[in-house]
This record gives C-alpha cells, structure tokens and sequence, in this order.
C-alpha cells in the first residue's frame, strides 16, 4: 500500500524485498513470490535481494546467543539499524533512488536540524519502538507513506483499490523469522541439532540452596513460573546468573524496578548532561502495553532512566524507548 500510494502521488517506484534466513524457506520462498507478483499487479519493476547470510549472522545468531546468556533479545531493533535499513540505503543508491518508503505506521518530521521518528497516526498500531537506533543519514532518506493512517483506513484502501487478499491479509506477529513458531521450539530444535550449545544448571532459591535442575538459561524468563519443574508451584524466575547457569527463584521477590542505568543508548537530541528531562517511558513494543512516566539523566558513560512508578519484569536485553510529545528522542539496551 505504501508503494501505491506513492504511485498514485506521482513518485517513480521501485520495489524491493530483501530475502532473510527463514526457519521455514518453503513458506518464506512463496511470500516472496507474492511479493513478486503484487508488484506486477501493480506495475512497479520488483527484485528480490539476498541478505540471508548476513541477516543470519546479525540478527538470528544473536538472537540465538541473547537468549543462551539468560537475556531477552529484540531481533526487529537489532536489524533495523545494521541490516534492513543499510542494505535498502546500498540498493537505493545503486538504482538512484533518493528515498526509501516502507509500511511502519509512524511518522517523521524535523526540528533544529535533526529529524524525528515520531509515532503513527494509529497509535494501536504504532511501530515507533523499532526504530529508536535509526541515525540521521537513514533518516534523512526514509519516508513512511501510511503513518498518518489508520490500519482500517489503509485495509479499506486496499479493498478500493481492487487489493483484496492484501486486505485481508493477517497481521504478521511474533519473529519474522520464526514464522509462527514458539521461540524455544526454535532454540530446543537447534540444540537437537549441534547448533546451539545450551548448558545445563541449578535452579536455587535466594540462599542458594539447590532445589532442581533446568535445560538451559535459553528457555527461561525473569518473573516465569511455569515450567521450572518445582513441587512448589509458588517459586518464579528472579533472576538468571549465565556465568554459573543457575537459576535463581523466590517466593516473594518484587521484579519492580524505579531506576534503571542504561549504557548501550542512542539519543537524537544532544541533552545537557546532569539534567533531568520529562519523558514517557516505553518498555514493550507490545500495542497494548502502555507508556510510563519519568525521567532520564545523561551522565559521562551512561544514561540514567527513573520511573515515577516501579516498572515490572523488565529484563536483560530488552529495548528502553523514550518519547517526548510522541517523538522519539532515544532509547537504550538494558544489561544484566
């Protein structure tokens, strides 16, 4: 749809499907013929570009690796940056073309020399979250065609348009790559297969006393508590220790946390160090998981993130993303 309506506003396009690894390539080898043929459809020149490789190194590999080391990884803010976006800045150069278009539902715009990603019109379906690492040369070129549209706006442009499977056409969910499988069958599968060495440990309460043993820190949480494998069902994921593999549970525990210190940041604004700003504070790329209100602190070697209410469940490895008047200014990675 992005592509039509540029079409239709008088653009020259030119479509481009970048082909990543893919847990399932039969499945994935027809998505990328009805690319194809919509593209045909539609009468824009199409072709298909081959990043598998490096998308296996830099997004399924560490996928793979975040979670053996008990982390959380988001593959979409891993690739955004360092895959998808360069490679379709390389390709757009090689054809010359001086914008690229996709269909996030998130707008842009500029203020004292430096754009802004800033969310879509459809704030349900905003994808503003993975795109808090985009530098200004990406975004200098980018363009996004449905951000000041709504999702049913678009479905029912699609239909006017004579688009109708486009239309009714499910949204994609979960790792792109997965295709609907559960992250740990993917890991369990690779380790089946020699791929993956996931070691074994301890589970141990807060004292350090063993209580039993688990498969491997790759399929576990903070705040889990099915599948631990415990006769007390009251025992939930703490905290996860990839130096020794234990895992470490509790009772009572609060996962809450009030400050977090982020030191993997990117910030689009140059903010003044010691001095706090106002922020909304967003800690999920889930739609239905709200913002939160704070602060954060710029200081020489990291960045320090208050809530003005404890945040739960926030764990190692997941993106921090910060708003001011639903513009993006930046975001972090949280270690362990």
């Amino acid at each position: 749809m992005s592509a039509l309506l540029l079409k239709q506003q008088g653009y020259q396009v030119i479509g481009l499907t970048l082909k990543t690894w893919h847990l399932h390539p039969e499945r994935y080898k027809q998505e990328l013929e009805k690319a194809s043929s919509l593209a045909r459809e539609l009468g824009i020149e199409h072709s298909i570009l081959d990043i598998s490789r490096s998308f296996k190194k830099e997004v399924v590999d560490y996928f793979c690796e975040e979670y053996q080391t008990g982390r959380t990884p988001n593959p979409c803010n891993r690739c955004n940056p360092i895959i998808k976006w360069p490679w379709l800045i390389k390709k757009a150069d090689k054809l010359n073309c001086s914008l690229v278009a996709t269909g996030h539902y998130v707008q842009k715009e500029k203020e004292g020399g430096k754009w802004y990603i800033k969310k879509g019109a459809d704030h349900s379906k905003d994808q503003s979250y993975f795109l808090w690492n985009l530098n200004q040369e990406i975004l200098e070129r980018a363009i996004f065609p449905l951000g000041n549209l709504t999702k049913n706006e678009v479905r029912k442009m699609a239909v006017a348009s004579g688009l109708k499977e486009t239309a009714d056409k499910p949204e994609s969910m979960g790792v792109c790559f997965l295709g609907g499988t559960n992250y740990r069958d993917f890991l369990l599968q690779k380790q089946e297969n020699s791929e993956l060495p996931i070691r074994k440990g301890e589970i141990v309460d807060e004292t350090g006393t063993k209580l039993g043993t688990h498969p491997g820190l790759a399929f576990f949480t903070v705040g889990q508590k099915k599948g631990l494998g415990l006769t007390d069902k009251a025992y939930f994921v703490k905290q996860m220790e990839p130096e020794t593999h234990k895992i470490i549970v509790s009772k009572s525990a609060t996962l809450s946390t009030s400050t977090l210190n982020l030191y993997d940041y990117h910030l689009t604004p140059a903010l003044t160090p010691h001095q706090k700003y106002r922020v909304d504070i967003r800690v999920r790329g889930i739609d239905k998981v709200p913002s939160l209100p704070g602060a954060i602190t710029v200081y020489k070697n990291s960045l320090k993130v208050d809530f003005d209410d404890e945040a739960w469940g926030i764990t190692p490895g997941q993106s921090i993303v910060f708003y001011i008047n639903d513009r993006v200014i930046g975001g972090g990675i949280v270690r362990s």
